[in-house]
């Protein structure tokens, strides 16, 4: 009687045991098939690359080479790749030699093709390779893959836009630019690096005009593009700033003695990161009038505030290290004593023999 009950178990657990090992058997197979299969994809591409990288260099050098009679479909995405390299460290006329290659091999039309039916890792390419040729029939595609969800995707073809039309390019991003929070400052400023110019005239142009809630984003991208705002601009913002991030980056990128007035008015303004950047322009900027106000902030219960208004005494040439040295002497309070100690060491200037 229990043998009879227990026959249906035994079948199921005998086939739930083989259905395993045939999973597993099809599963070793499968890793198998990938790892071949992966291994002749590099060998190709090795033999891809020592056949192409020598007419490639020789197009760099402006020689003349053999050009094999057309690029094979399936060795597209490794002529890319190293056309791509090389195109990341040239400009001007090799540059453009590489460009009169790719269009000769109908390049141009191909990754059109990626750019609409490939995967992600292929649109991301097209996207590169669009950029270095200066497609400019691709705008429509590359405006829309802008502002498309796909952060990596979507500032590839920014990018990509710059290269074609800087000036043009700057005007459609700017709005994208200060919008979009998920493009890094650093991105940003890396793919505007060549248009810095056409950025900057945009960014003037229009700086007072945007939203008062995207300056602090506007800002911080100008002072990664070491780009200076008109005085009236940075005048009106250091007026107008409707936040705390906006004054930061418009007293950290201000210059000039005109902004004086303004930045002494902030030397005691209640968030710290403030007082330390108008203890830092004073420091670059101020005069006699700025010593008390700063000698004051190195009783500040903030540690990098103390820190900038030391920096900032020692930076002014007619005050300097010798006369810090001497406040030092006189100092009575423990964190004062210890900021000036810090800060004289950092310019080899070390506290007078004796000092307590």
């Amino acid at each position: 009687m229990l043998n009879t009950l227990s026959d249906p178990y035994l079948k199921f657990a005998f086939g739930v045991g083989i259905s395993a090992i045939g999973l597993t058997a099809l599963l070793v197979l499968v890793i198998v098939s990938l790892r071949l299969s992966l291994r002749r994809s590099a060998q190709r591409e090795t033999a891809f690359i020592a056949v192409w990288r020598p007419v490639l260099l020789e197009v760099v050098s402006d020689g003349t080479p053999h050009i094999p009679a057309a690029l094979h479909k399936r060795d597209l995405l490794y002529f890319l790749k190293l056309w791509n390299y090389l195109q990341e460290s040239l400009r001007g006329p090799a540059g453009d030699r590489l460009n009169a290659l790719a269009r000769q091999l109908h390049c141009d039309e191909a990754v059109r093709t990626l750019l609409r039916k490939g995967d992600r890792a292929e649109r991301l390419l097209a996207l590169l390779t669009l950029g270095h040729l200066r497609e400019a029939s691709a705008w429509d595609e590359l405006a829309q893959q802008a502002t498309g969800a796909d952060s990596l995707a979507s500032i590839h073809a920014a990018g990509a836009l710059i290269k074609i039309d800087p000036l043009r390019g700057t005007e459609l991003l700017l709005p994208l630019i200060l919008r979009r929070r998920d493009w890094d400052v650093a991105q940003i400023a890396n793919f505007l690096g060549e248009a810095n110019q056409a950025f900057w005239l945009h960014l003037s142009k229009n700086i007072l005009t945007i939203d008062t809630q995207h300056w602090a984003r506007a800002l911080q991208l100008a002072d990664a593009l070491h780009l200076q705002l008109p005085l009236p601009s940075m005048q009106y913002i250091l007026t107008h700033a409707p936040s705390i991030d906006t004054l930061v980056a418009a007293l950290h990128m201000a210059s000039g003695p005109t902004l004086l007035p303004a930045a002494r008015g902030f030397l005691h303004h209640p968030d710290w990161r403030v007082r330390v950047e108008s203890a830092r322009f004073l420091g670059q900027f101020g005069d006699a009038e700025d010593l008390v106000p700063l000698q004051s902030l190195l009783q500040d219960t903030q540690w990098w505030v103390r820190y900038r208004a030391a920096q900032a005494l020692a930076d002014m040439p007619f005050y300097g290290t010798q006369k810090l040295n001497q406040l030092r002497s006189q100092a009575t309070e423990a964190p004062v004593r210890d900021m000036l100690d810090h800060v004289l060491a950092e310019h080899g200037a070390g506290a007078e023999p004796g000092a307590v």
